[in-house]
């Protein structure tokens, strides 16, 4: 399947036909190259794919099913069964490499009958570029056989729907197999793989030397090991208090703006548990920041009051 998304990709980088109208190579030259090129990639990641599952099955205890991972469609349902059982939520989903592999050749063959009337087209120089008063446009030769345009034409359709239910299950299968493979980041795996399927065989291959683990282990094994943390501070929370108690709440005063009575910010909104608690404390007159610039008068009193001594004994005296 790799082979079509390759072919696919590449013809819409590059229209065989268009460059035949440019004068740059003719459209069956191109279209040899494009087919050319896909096969080399896909030969590539065939062999990446091959070592990787195998490697997996004899890890995972399943020689009897090495030969799946040499056979296209056969390694997907490898795959399958290299992931097992998954849940989802409470739905849990047995045989997933079987609904994969049916969902991949159905997907395969909506590609096949769209692509290769396509390509034959391209070859036969049957696709032309025409120009019109609005630009250029792609135009079928009435030498293509009524079938084959047909065949094109119902491909487009079933390629749109097959997409979708290969997409489905492809989600499903990525994430149960990195959950076991890669436990800790199968979200980020299971995109990748499912946005740029040209990827998954040389992912396997990096994968391929991993142990399989259960998933649910893991996790309740990593949550253990959360509470352990917790617990070493003597606190459920962890180090720094409860979910509204940070680092400055636990200090001598409670935070910059709170504290017990004797604190420097004492009152009756830092000390109590409500604002309506009995024992709170009322509140203390703050002590004046400049008294050691005073006279030794009451903070009531007239700040100026000195150069104003004379002006006041003239009002008593008038006022008697």
């Amino acid at each position: 399947m790799e082979f079509l998304i390759i072919v696919g990709a590449m013809l819409m980088a590059i229209n065989p036909a268009l460059l035949e109208y440019q004068n740059l190579m003719t459209s069956a030259k191109a279209t040899y190259i494009v087919i050319g090129v896909a096969a080399a990639l896909y030969v590539l990641m065939y062999v990446f794919r091959a070592i990787a599952l195998s490697v997996m099955a004899k890890r995972a205890g399943k020689k009897k099913l090495v030969w799946c991972a040499f056979v296209p469609f056969a390694s997907s349902y490898l795959m399958g069964e290299l992931a097992g059982d998954g849940r989802l939520g409470s739905l849990k989903i047995k045989k997933i490499g079987v609904f994969f592999m049916i969902a991949e050749i159905l997907y395969f063959a909506s590609m096949l009958s769209y692509y290769l009337p396509l390509l034959y087209g391209y070859a036969s120089s049957m696709i032309v570029i025409a120009e019109s008063d609005t630009g250029l446009f792609q135009q079928v030769s009435q030498e293509m056989p009524l079938w084959m345009y047909n065949m094109n034409r119902v491909g487009q359709v079933l390629e749109i729907i097959f997409s979708l239910i290969y997409t489905v299950v492809a989600v499903l299968l990525y994430i149960f197999f990195f959950r076991k493979y890669a436990p800790v980041s199968y979200i980020w795996m299971t995109v990748i793989c499912v946005i740029l399927p040209v990827v998954t065989p040389f992912i396997l291959f990096a994968f391929r030397n991993r142990k399989p683990i259960d998933f649910d282990s893991y996790m309740r094994a990593r949550a253990e090991a959360i509470r352990a943390r917790q617990q070493q501070y003597g606190n459920p929370y962890g180090p720094y208090g409860g979910p509204y108690n940070g680092p400055y709440n636990n200090g001598p005063y409670n935070g910059p703006y709170g504290g017990p009575a004797n604190g420097p910010y004492g009152g009756p909104y830092n000390n109590g548990p409500s604002y309506g608690a009995q024992n709170v404390q009322p509140p203390r007159e703050p002590e004046d920041p400049f008294g050691e610039f005073s006279n030794g008068s009451s903070s009531g009193q007239d700040p100026f009051g000195e150069y104003g001594s004379e002006n006041k004994k003239d009002d008593e005296e008038k006022k008697s």
